[in-house]
Formats: structure tokens, sequence, C-alpha cells
């Protein structure tokens, strides 16, 4: 997770594990290595919650890293284990402030972290609306040296919008997208991320949802601590890791097929994901399986779905995915049902992840930045 001091990554943390913490409609729950860090995550959202004052920011000496588990409880009330993710989250200063030296840690991560969340604070993305001042420095200065760190990774990078609460009444996605594109770093790298064929995504979240907090004239956000948070859409960027991750390694494999067996592919109208796939391994999923690094040789089941729905989003109408979120729900109920070990377990969280992915594309469908 990028972004700069003061964008909410601490309070978007806080707010994810919150809500994912139990298991409720969402159909799974997460639970985090080491009770001391769960109990700082309690702590945290206490305070978003609760108190008057936000939560500090991650100073730069610290890398806040943590090891999610997503669990499944059947309705029989076993639980089990179905897939395990880091979780780091650097200071914004790594990324913006001037340094002497190299920062050779936080190049390693970066060099070997699946997906890069960026996170754009909605306050500074108000205010480039507005046209407002303050968001000049953010616009030339702080969301360029984000774009420069993202550029370097080949894996799926997506951007989350903090805030929403106080910028989605005023603007839509359609609007803030189009106003991001104007801006040419942020344009040359969706560019590039869809000539490679690589997800994209602006995802809206807020971590205390409408009406607990208001934005005053000063830039200050102060709280309503007679009501409670509803955190909105915190979930979303989790759920779309894996399916996108899964489609990159997918899109480097029919890349390289084709290049072995010199076979361009049949060029047809909206050719889908599954028929590119199919023209270069067949039918076949174990074919495919094999050519996949070890960590995503999933079953039979579990990789169909994933492949299945790659690309499905960006060549449906709203309505069409709408219709299919509902077909989603009704798998994932039937999944939990069958849970009895970790491969189901695993099999059920996959559909939930599209469930989510997939409800972010009725609601948002510009979330996808797709240009081609």
């Amino acid at each position: 997770m990028l972004g700069p001091s003061g964008s909410g990554k601490t309070v978007f943390l806080a707010s994810m594990f919150k809500k994912l913490s139990t298991q409720g409609e969402l159909g799974f729950f997460l639970e985090v290595d080491g009770e001391e860090k769960r109990k700082r995550l309690v702590n945290l959202y206490k305070q978003i919650a609760a108190e008057e004052k936000w939560p500090p920011g991650t100073k730069y000496s610290e890398v806040s890293e943590w090891v999610f588990t997503c669990r499944v409880q059947t309705p029989n009330l076993p639980i089990y284990s179905a897939c395990q993710f880091e979780y780091l989250d650097y200071a914004g200063g790594r990324i913006t402030d001037e340094s002497e030296e190299e920062d050779r840690e936080f190049e390693d991560k970066l060099k070997h972290a699946d997906t890069l969340l960026g996170l754009l604070d909605g306050q500074r993305l108000r205010q480039l609306m507005r046209n407002e001042e303050p968001s000049l420095s953010w616009a030339i200065s702080d969301l360029p040296n984000m774009l420069t760190v993202m550029q370097r990774s080949v894996n799926p990078v997506h951007f989350v919008i903090s805030k929403w609460d106080v910028l989605g009444g005023e603007y839509s996605l359609k609007e803030i997208r189009d106003r991001l594109l104007q801006i040419d770093e942020f344009k040359n790298l969706v560019n590039l991320r869809n000539q490679t064929s690589s997800p994209i995504r602006l995802i809206p979240v807020s971590a205390v949802g409408k009406g607990f907090a208001t934005l005053q004239p000063d830039g200050s956000m102060v709280k309503s601590l007679a009501s409670l948070p509803h955190p909105f859409q915190v979930e979303v960027p989790l759920a779309c890791v894996l399916p996108d991750m899964i489609q990159v390694h997918l899109e480097e494999l029919i890349q390289k097929r084709q290049q072995e067996l010199n076979t361009p592919l049949e060029i047809k109208p909206n050719l889908s994901f599954w028929d590119r796939l199919g023209q270069i391994f067949g039918s076949g999923l174990r074919t495919v399986r094999e050519f996949l690094p070890r960590k995503y040789q999933f079953a039979d089941e579990i990789l169909e779905n994933l492949v299945r729905f790659a690309e499905e989003p960006a060549q449906q109408k709203q309505e069409a995915a709408a219709r299919r979120t509902e077909e989603l729900r009704r798998e994932q109920v039937a999944s939990l049902k069958a849970v009895e070990d970790e491969e189901t377990a695993l099999t059920h969280v996959v559909n939930c992840f599209l469930s989510i992915k997939n409800q972010l594309d009725s609601k948002f469908p510009e979330s996808n930045l797709k240009l081609l």
C-alpha cells in the first residue's frame, strides 16, 4: 500500500480489518498473525470511532507489516483456512521525501510485491476537481512520485480513492477518472498497463462511511462521535487482487506460448480472455495450470472461475454485470455449504472475491481503467 502522508493508509487498514474481522454477508473473515497485532488494529479502529483525534500516520522509520489469513466458518461452525497474504504499509515519506541514501529495503519489498495499491487522497482529489491551490503540489509532486514507484512493478496496480464520503456526494467516479486522465503521468501509466493487458482499477472507498466525519473550511475532518462509522467498500481492493494476479500470469503465458508455437491468435470481435486462452492451450485447464507458479496451481474449478470472468466486466453492459452479481451471490451461498476442507474453503473465498469484484463493476463501471 503506497500513498503520500495523510492520504489515509493507516485508517484504511484498521477499517478493512474491522469490517472483515468477523464473517458476515461477505462470506469469509480475516485473522491477523499475532494477538498483539490484533489488539493494535482493534485499538486503531477504536481511536477512529470513539476518540476526537485521528490515528497518527506511519513514521518514516516504520514498515507496517501484517500477515492476514482468509478463513471460512461453515454453517456447522467448523473453521477452515483458505489463503494467506502479507500486507505492507509504508510511510508516505518513503515515496516523496528526499534522501541521500538508497532505500534498499523499500526497493526489495517493491520488487517482490504481487500487487501495488496506490491510495489517492479523496480530499486532495476534491481540491483538484475545484481547481484549489493545495491540489497543485499534490498533482505535480506527490502523485507523480507515487506513479514513478508503481511504474517499476510488472504486477497489477490499483488506485484506491480514500475519503469517498467527502468526495462522492459532489462528483461521480467518471468525472474524477476523466480529471485524473488529464494528468500526463497518470494517463501514461494507464496506457502502458492497457497495452500489456494488465488490470488497472480506480476503487472508491471510505473508511468511515457517510455522515461520520465532516470536512471543515480549514481542511480538517471533525468526527460525529454520536454515531458509528459504516465503512464503504474497504474489502474491495483485497477482493480484486487474486483474480487480477491470475489474469496477469495467464496473459504472460499466452504471449510466451504464442511465441513458442509461432501461432498468431485468430482476431475476432469481442474475443474473450477465455477464448484467447483456449486458442493457445486448448480447453484443458490442467495444461494451463502446469505453467503457472506453484502458489497459483489451484484446482480446476477455482482456476476456471478466475479465468472465466477475468475480462468479463469490460465486455458487459452495467445491467449484465448486475445480473452476473446475482448469479455469483447464489454460487457463493452454494460454495459455503460445500466447504469441508482448505481446498473447498479456497473455492468459496474465490467465489466471494469474484462476487465483490463484480459488484464493483456493476456499481462503478468506470472503475475499470481500460481505455483501449
